[in-house]
C-alpha cells in the first residue's frame, strides 16, 4: 500500500511530507501493511526529540483514523484510498477585500486623553479654597 503510494528512494523530505508520509505509515500499519524500514529512515531525518515526537504524533493519529475509518469499508484497500489517496480539499482562503488592515482600536490613543491640554496646569494646582490664603 505505502510502496504504491509513496516513493521510497527519496534523500530528504520537507518536514510537512515527513509528517504525511508518517501519518500515512501508520494507516498503512493499521491496516497490516507495516514498514518499519521507512518509519525509522522519516525518524532519523528528525534533528530534536520535538520533531520526532511531532512525527509519532502523526504516526499515531493515521492509527487512530484508519481504525475510525476501517469500520466503514468491506477492504483495507477502501480505507487506504479514503484516508490516503483522495486529494484534500484546498483551505478556504480569506478574501482579500475583506481583510481590514487599520489598527485595532484598542492600540489607538485613549478618548480620554484628548480632553486633557498637556499644558494646562491649573489642572494640577490646588483649588483656590484649599490655598493658604484664604480669606475668612
Amino acid at each position: 500500500m505505502y510502496n504504491r503510494t509513496f516513493d521510497t528512494d527519496w534523500e530528504s523530505l520537507s518536514g510537512e511530507e515527513a509528517v504525511r508520509r508518517m501519518y500515512a505509515l501508520g494507516i498503512a500499519a493499521k491496516l497490516g501493511h507495516t514498514n518499519r524500514t521507512e518509519r525509522s529512515r522519516i525518524r532519523d531525518l528528525a534533528s530534536s526529540a520535538y520533531e520526532r515526537s511531532v512525527l509519532d504524533l502523526a504516526y499515531e493519529e493515521g492509527v487512530r483514523e484508519a481504525a475510525n475509518v476501517r469500520t466503514h469499508h468491506d477492504a483495507d484497500e477502501e480505507a487506504w484510498e479514503e484516508l490516503v489517496e483522495t486529494p484534500e480539499a484546498p483551505s478556504p482562503e480569506l478574501p482579500a477585500d475583506r481583510v481590514d488592515s487599520r489598527r485595532p482600536d484598542a492600540i489607538d490613543r485613549p478618548a480620554l486623553l484628548d480632553a486633557f491640554d498637556a499644558d494646562d496646569l491649573d489642572r494640577l494646582r490646588l483649588p483656590a479654597f484649599l490655598g493658604h490664603n484664604r480669606e475668612s
